[in-house]
């Protein structure tokens, strides 16, 4: 489908002249501009809210080695290397 439009868009062009195709590539750029702000503004004001909570991490005591603080961890996930044997 693009691709048809594209092909017809450059037959038009080609047909009506250079000063014709340059002024109707200017309202084509123009209206999808204008479209592609107004997508825009819709995604922006349409996307739900995100909570912003209170978070505190604290790591206390005697640390040795890297620590690793994260949150909603699913699935087979594992830190550090292999359990020596």
């Amino acid at each position: 489908m693009a691709f048809a439009v594209l092909v017809g868009l450059g037959v038009y062009f080609l047909s009506v002249g250079l000063d014709e195709a340059d002024k109707v590539a200017s309202v084509i750029g123009a209206f999808v501009g204008l479209a592609g702000l107004g997508l825009a503004l819709h995604g922006m004001l349409s996307a739900p809210a995100q909570a912003v909570g209170d978070v505190h991490n604290e790591i206390s005591g005697t640390v040795h080695g890297d620590s690793i603080q994260a949150r909603d961890i699913h699935g087979g996930i594992t830190f550090g290397g292999p359990d020596p044997s």
